[in-house]
């Protein structure tokens, strides 16, 4: 084999290694293997030491449906972590990421690989020789060095495309703005009562909890567990920073539960009032305070005309239009309530 076709061989060779380097650094994952590796980085909060993959517990189960859930939506392994992390409280990261210092443990790899091929072209050029002998200092052919030098930048120049590129790929797996978690991105109806309780605990402070506190308080106002359901209509309400159809939710729930759990006349009024300030149409708040006027104050005339002001209202559905116009008919004849 002729000199130059076996360094051209060689050039070829190092070339496809480089490249399918690169490839295997640079691959994608699917789908189930992000899930699973990113689930495999998270320490279960109510484990020992066990990573939520592989832990039965709800809590943890709960958490990998979140992770599911934002890997379909295409949020990055950063984001992911971060949110996980910062919404469930003693969740950590079992490995470090691949940032700040512990990149180079990533990049090593690349960076043993072209100190390894910087030897093999020096010893190329010096056959024989090692640096510093006399032999070394003996000078090649003119075309030998050109070919040299020519394979060592083409190798050059793949490694650092190599180096850029998964550079860049990492940033890019961090996302925008960091990674900051997003709580209002947490579908709810992934997660379990008690797992949502322990998010809400852990984000006191966070104005964006309140929309999970809401659809946790409606689980319990559903299932007539009114007890579980007050304190998180109340933080709503008092929070100032909900949003208004937000605290209109909590303030008629509020209302109707002061009335209906306790009794309460006067406090249910007031609060369904506090609810119309924000929706004066409210058909909701409207209908409960008329309830509320008939069976709990005995004002059938004031609870008619609130029910009137329901039925006036054109996008009402055909069986709450129904109930509403008995009541009403029941009110006007002077009736009790029902």
């Amino acid at each position: 084999m002729s000199e130059r076709l076996r360094d051209t061989v060689y050039l070829v060779f190092m070339t496809i290694t480089v490249v399918a380097l690169a490839a295997l650094v640079l691959a994608a994952p699917d789908r189930d293997d992000r899930v699973q590796e990113l689930g495999s980085r998270i320490r279960c909060p109510v484990c020992e030491g066990e990573a939520i993959i592989d832990s039965p517990a709800p809590m943890a189960r709960d958490m990998m449906k979140l992770i599911r859930q934002r890997v379909d939506e295409g949020a990055s392994d950063e984001e992911i972590l971060s949110e996980i992390t910062s919404s469930y409280s003693g969740a950590v990261l079992l490995d470090p990421p691949a940032e700040g210092a512990t990149l180079w443990l990533w990049l090593a790899p690349l960076l043993a690989l072209a100190g390894g091929i910087s030897v093999i072209l020096w010893w190329r050029a010096h056959p024989g020789g090692t640096p510093g002998s006399a032999k070394s200092a003996t000078p090649s052919s003119p075309r030998r060095r050109s070919r040299a030098i020519a394979g060592g930048l083409l190798v050059t120049l793949v490694l650092g495309a190599v180096v850029v590129a998964a550079g860049s790929a990492l940033q890019d797996r961090e996302g925008p703005g960091g990674g900051a978690a997003d709580l209002d991105s947490v579908d709810p109806s992934l997660v379990s009562n008690e797992t949502m309780e322990a998010v809400i605990g852990a984000n006191q402070d966070d104005p964006s909890i309140d929309g999970m506190r809401l659809a946790l308080a409606e689980r319990y106002f559903r299932a007539g567990d009114y007890r579980s359901a007050f304190p998180h209509y109340l933080a709503i309400a008092q929070s100032g920073t909900a949003a208004d159809e937000t605290a209109h939710t909590a303030l008629v729930r509020l209302g109707w539960m002061a009335y209906d759990g306790n009794g309460e006349v006067e406090t249910a009024l007031e609060l369904l009032d506090q609810a119309l300030d924000i929706d004066a149409g409210s058909p909701m708040a409207l209908y409960l305070k008329g309830l509320v006027l008939w069976c709990g104050a005995d004002r059938p005339e004031e609870a008619g005309d609130l029910f009137q002001a329901v039925l006036d209202q054109a996008d009402l559905e055909d069986e709450t239009r129904t109930e509403v116009s008995d009541d009403l008919a029941a009110a006007r004849r002077g009736e009790g309530c029902a």
